[in-house]
């Protein structure tokens, strides 16, 4: 499946940002995208697929899982705390940065990154595709690691 062109202009706007930068985790979640607006539980997931994605073929880094003691539990906060609620510290203070591999990407696409002109760059997108199957996370209207509202709240857990 081919990633619908709004969404691929976000991605790009996030990967872009990333680049030599390092931001918090919430980052990723922002930016204008009208079909999947902000504070709602479908940015989140995108927002959560796009970090997995990203880890899963060594795109994005993230400082030290967010003191989470390893990926796997980074993996289940990401997907138990809610960003705009009780999990907002945690996507906060959480660090994420472009990879190696995301730099060497953007700058065989973006001669000048910081002149792209809020323009899609369609051979970027499709080289994000192809690394994405290559991975085994190919782009999906279906959520890779689904979240999981309310997961971490009290209630949840004295219901377990």
């Amino acid at each position: 499946m081919a990633i619908p062109t709004d969404v691929a202009l976000w991605l790009q706007e996030q990967l872009l940002g990333l680049y030599n930068e390092d931001w918090p985790l919430g980052y990723v979640l922002d930016g204008n995208l009208a079909s999947i607006p902000n504070d709602t539980p479908e940015r989140w997931q995108l927002g959560v697929d796009l970090i997995y994605r990203g880890l899963v073929c060594d795109l994005v880094k993230v400082k030290g899982y967010g003191a989470t003691p390893d990926r796997a539990s980074f993996l289940d906060a990401i997907q138990t705390l809610d960003p705009w609620r009780d999990g907002a510290g945690f996507w906060h203070a959480t660090l994420i940065w472009g990879a190696p591999r995301l730099d060497k990407l953007i700058e065989a696409h973006f001669p000048a990154p910081d002149r792209h002109e809020d323009k899609l760059n369609s051979a970027f997108i499709e080289a994000l595709e192809q690394i994405f199957a290559e991975n085994g996370v190919p782009w999906s209207d279906k959520p890779l690691l689904p979240i999981m509202p309310n997961a971490a709240s009290p209630q949840a857990s004295a219901s377990s």
